[in-house]
């Protein structure tokens, strides 16, 4: 029996042991998944699983060499910030952040990020004298030092790269974020390629984006457009290419486009110096250089001499396009001119514009923002956006050829009271007449062949009672916004067209549609916010004429099914405020209303206006 005890004992002890020892390996195990670091013979090794210490306590002048294990997720901001004698460094492809200012000041000379490292620190890699090759994700984000996203703003400063290498496919954009002398594309990028360290669409016809520290570019034959903000965008702080003067455009050259691949700054024109021995490039595509490199008439003619005129104070290309006028109060524009040139009166004097009959077009913002007052279009047929911005424009008379008003057309036209229709007119583009003072509500009813209405057409145009007529199929969003006054508008036809914002968010104007209650609709102006107890909601609308009331739902879903709570206002109100507790309130996201009347005993309603808190 002694001899059975003494064996329970014996096995109860080993399996205590075993457990024992369990727990110690888990704890180990445990132990691994943290980041860990140490410095040997010069070398600093950092490994393990998880985030790196938010600092690295050690000598820096004694580190020469960083080496991060697979495992290690992210480096830290100010990792190794003036680790000065550093001059290499490796980083496992499981890193996903870059802190910021992590390699600030070392003497690193080639630097590979991983693939999957999508949030850049801003200044990672600043006042790296000697570093000259970065590769990197062709798309990431540049974040602070909280991780959240910033805009590219400036250079890697202090860093003068030579040349940078995308291993994912490229966002063009991130291109600004780097002083380089070359641009390295991935072989699997489906949309760019590299030639010559110069970035280009897939097929090399397209040039994309220049490096930042070319200070002249040939671009190379066989590229048939010429993106023009390859060569001036910007990263918020002016010019990238700053150093770039001159360009050199191939014989192969067919178009100019400056609207492709813009960045996300708003870019300008900038004066360089474009050579070319092309000169049976099209002249709106000669005007698009013009306009974007701010070349003089003397310098157009020098470089297209065959092609381009200056005489007399006219500059004309190929005998039948005006692309800069003469600068006289009244302003006699040649004989034999088809087209008056994108910007062809910009910062040019003119008072009064004398057509010619062979004058067809006027093009873009031809007279832009000039002291014009009065000009014939008689024969015009074509005219393009922004062509009368701005102007001192009284009245109009546009020829029967003109259906279509574009966009901005007459925009900021103070001056402009009267415009006669000779034709059947169709369209109204956007902003076609913002901020004008014509007679709406004659306009609308006169021209019986109007369709659209573009969005913010007739914004700020002074009204207090038109008529919507039937004709009118489209409107865009505040297309007859207008902020003064009570205002009554009487829509004849179908709204299924019409933005339910066409008369702005103002709570001004009452609505009769004639159409009936399904044609209607409710505008609100809704002002919400969360308070300590409770989510408030402040709703303004514009008032249906003839109608018993209106309903108010809050929801989380547009669609208004879940978590609704529903409320009413009587038919005179125009404002209403509420407050759902703080508990009630989760998730509810939505508001949206519509009126409604009593029709043979049962309620008709209007269409919902459903918007986002």
């Amino acid at each position: 029996m002694k001899k059975l005890m003494k064996c329970i004992m014996v096995a109860f002890c080993l399996a205590v042991a075993v457990a024992f020892a369990a727990g110690v390996q888990t704890t180990n195990v445990q132990a691994k998944k943290k980041v860990t670091y140490k410095l040997k013979k010069g070398t600093l090794t950092i490994k393990g699983k998880g985030n790196m210490p938010k600092k690295i306590k050690v000598k820096k002048s004694k580190v020469k060499k960083i080496v991060i294990k697979k495992g290690v997720k992210n480096i830290s901001n100010n990792a190794f910030k003036n680790f000065k004698k550093v001059t290499k460094v490796t980083i496992p492809k499981t890193v996903k952040k870059i802190g910021v200012d992590a390699f600030y000041g070392t003497a690193i000379k080639k630097l590979t990020i991983p693939t999957k490292a999508t949030k850049i620190g801003e200044g990672f890699v600043d006042k790296c004298k000697k570093l000259d090759f970065l590769t990197l994700p062709g798309s990431f984000s540049v974040v602070d030092k909280k991780g959240k996203p910033i805009r590219y703003n400036y250079y890697s400063l202090g860093t003068n790269l030579d040349t940078v290498t995308f291993n994912t496919n490229l966002d063009y954009n991130v291109a600004g974020y780097f002083k380089t002398y070359n641009f390295v594309t991935s072989t699997s990028d489906p949309n760019f390629k590299s030639f010559d360290g110069v970035i280009y669409t897939k097929d090399g016809s397209g040039i994309v984006r220049v490096p930042s520290g070319r200070d002249t570019i040939a671009l190379r034959e066989g590229c048939t457009v010429f993106n023009v903000s390859s060569v001036i965008y910007t990263n918020g702080n002016g010019f990238v290419c700053k150093d770039l003067v001159r360009v050199t455009l191939p014989t192969s050259l067919a178009k100019v486009n400056d609207e492709a691949y813009p960045d996300k700054n708003k870019t300008s024109s900038r004066k360089l110096d474009i050579i070319t021995d092309k000169t049976n490039l099209e002249i709106p595509q000669i005007v698009v250089l013009k306009n974007v490199f701010e070349m003089t008439a003397e310098t157009l003619a020098k470089k297209f001499p065959t092609r381009i005129n200056n005489d007399s104070g006219f500059c004309v290309g190929d005998g039948k396009y005006l692309i800069i006028g003469d600068g006289q109060a009244e302003s006699k524009i040649p004989a034999g001119i088809t087209t008056v040139c994108d910007r062809a009166y910009s910062g040019v004097a003119v008072n009064k514009a004398v057509l010619p009959s062979s004058v067809e077009t006027i093009d873009n913002n031809a007279f832009a923002y000039t002291t014009l007052s009065e000009i014939n279009l008689e024969n015009v047929k074509n005219i393009g956006k922004y062509a009368f911005a701005g102007t001192q424009l009284a009245k109009v008379e546009l020829p029967a050829a003109i259906t279509s008003i574009p966009d901005y057309t007459f925009y900021d036209c103070n001056d402009l009271k009267e415009v006669v229709i000779n034709g059947e007119l169709k369209t109204v583009g956007a902003s076609a007449f913002r901020n004008t003072y014509i007679n709406l509500g004659d306009f609308l009813t006169s021209n019986t062949k109007l369709e659209t209405v573009g969005k913010a057409a007739f914004q700020n145009v002074p009204w207090s009672n038109i008529t919507i007529p039937a004709n009118i199929k489209t409107v865009g969003a505040n297309a007859f916004a207008e902020s003064n006054n009570t205002k009554f508008v009487l829509i004849k036809g179908s709204t299924a067209g019409f933005d339910m914002k066409a008369f702005g968010v103002k709570n001004n104007v009452t609505y009769q549609f004639e159409q009936g209650m399904s044609q209607a609709w409710v505008t609100p102006d809704i002002d919400s916010y969360t308070t300590k107890k409770a989510l408030k909601i402040s709703l303004g609308w514009d008032k249906v004429s003839e109608v018993n009331g209106y309903e108010i739902w809050v929801a989380k879903d547009i669609n208004l099914k879940k978590g609704v709570k529903k409320y009413t206002a009587k038919y005179n109100e125009k404002s209403k405020n509420i407050s759902i507790t703080k508990k009630k309130a989760k998730g509810l996201k939505y508001v949206g209303i519509r009126a409604y009347k009593t029709v043979d005993g049962k309620k008709v309603y209007s269409k919902w206006n459903i918007n986002k808190l």
